[in-house]
């Protein structure tokens, strides 16, 4: 099992910056992550992907949705899966972390907890073009949203606690569903970003589980 882990020390500084602030210091975008846009028409360098330690700062393009996998990073048996994600634009789309991720990049079939500035959460399995819904979009008041497009950026810690029979699902530490593992949740881990989103990905880590949420 691999560990990306970054800490989340300087975070807040981090997610401060605007985005134009970022462009113009010139970053080199970081090669490391395998990228699929749900419209594969999509220019590749549309994607804005720096590493900005502690983490990653991500926008997408404004036409396509994007899943981004680090192909040497997989997770198995019981393990723990966070993401610690600071939300910039208050029209943010779905965005959250991918496991379960088996194929080729052209038809991957993965797993991803997701996020929405409404306040909803939702749990999906893609193949290839189809998304079939395992959790359909639920509301949440422990989702922090960004509702102030010219403010600070929000926080929301995203986990998913995979155990022997039962996947659990937490934002901001409070347990908002659950699955049975029996599909399999083994397989690679990423993150998913929907279309025109702004994001600071300060922490994405696989642990095994047992460790603190």
């Amino acid at each position: 099992m691999m560990i990306l882990r970054c800490t989340l020390a300087a975070a807040i500084l981090a997610a401060m910056a605007t985005p134009d602030d970022i462009r113009a210091q010139d970053p080199a975008r970081d090669s490391s992550w395998t990228v699929t846009f749900d419209d594969p028409s999509v220019a590749d360098s549309s994607l804005f992907l720096v590493v900005m330690k502690p983490g990653w700062h991500i926008t997408t393009p404004p036409g396509s949705a994007v899943t981004l996998m680090q192909p040497d990073s997989a997770a198995d048996g019981n393990y723990l899966l966070k993401s610690v994600i600071f939300t910039f634009n208050s029209d943010a789309q779905p965005f959250g972390p991918v496991f379960a991720h088996k194929g080729e990049s052209d038809s991957p079939e993965f797993v991803s907890f997701l996020i929405n500035n409404d306040g909803t959460f939702g749990l999906f399995h893609y193949a290839g073009a189809e998304r079939h819904t395992l959790v359909p979009w639920t509301q949440s008041d422990v989702i922090v949203r960004q509702v102030d497009a010219g403010g600070s950026p929000v926080k929301n810690v995203m986990t998913v606690e995979v155990g022997a029979d039962m996947v659990r699902f937490y934002i901001n530490g409070s347990e908002v569903t659950q699955h049975d593992r029996g599909r399999g949740f083994d397989g690679g881990i990423g993150l998913r970003v929907g279309a025109g989103t702004n994001l600071h990905v300060s922490e994405l880590t696989v642990t095994a589980l047992g460790t603190e949420k």
